[in-house]
């Protein structure tokens, strides 16, 4: 029974050294656990030496040959809004009038408003493409179209692009 005894302890040993080593062993490469990985590459980062043989790069700007191209200013037109009889400082945030002419974005909202004799449920809604909407939402959280209004129509959004490039020098 001794000799079974001394047997099973001397079968122990071996198999805590066996562990031992193979612990020994994914500590050095790294292999085992995030915090052994994280601290095994940082160590290799620290301790690598930097290759003087090779000369410092740094990428350098690319610089053209070519000349410049003018950048075009635009000289903003001084036009009249046809709804307030004010003068529109930024062509960029105006619409073509349908009886020719242009007019303020803001005072297009307000004129709609007043004949479409929106209610306080409803709003009036730009939708793109020189369209407009009365907008009614929903308890859902949606929305819906009560109307849709064109105010400009795409011959006249073209002649106005053209107008704002002409004036551009």
């Amino acid at each position: 029974m001794e000799s079974d005894s001394k047997n099973l302890e001397a079968i122990n040993q071996n198999k805590n050294q066996n562990a031992n080593r193979k612990r020994d062993r994914y500590k050095k490469s790294g292999k085992k656990g995030a915090k052994n990985k994280a601290t095994a590459t940082t160590k290799e980062v620290v301790n690598k030496p930097k290759n003087t043989l090779l000369p410092p790069q740094a990428k350098k700007p690319y610089h053209s040959n070519l000349p410049q191209l003018p950048v075009k200013k635009v000289e903003e037109p001084l036009e009249t809004c046809k709804l307030c009889n004010q003068v529109i400082e930024n062509i960029a945030q105006a619409l073509s009038h349908p009886e020719g002419g242009h007019c303020h974005f803001d005072c297009i909202l307000s004129k709609i408003a007043e004949d479409e004799h929106v209610n306080d449920k409803q709003k009036v809604s730009y939708i793109g493409r020189g369209t407009f909407a009365v907008v009614e939402p929903k308890e859902e959280g949606g929305f819906t179209f009560v109307k849709r209004i064109v105010w400009e129509n795409q011959e006249s959004f073209d002649a106005m692009k053209k107008y704002v490039e002409a004036n551009k020098k």
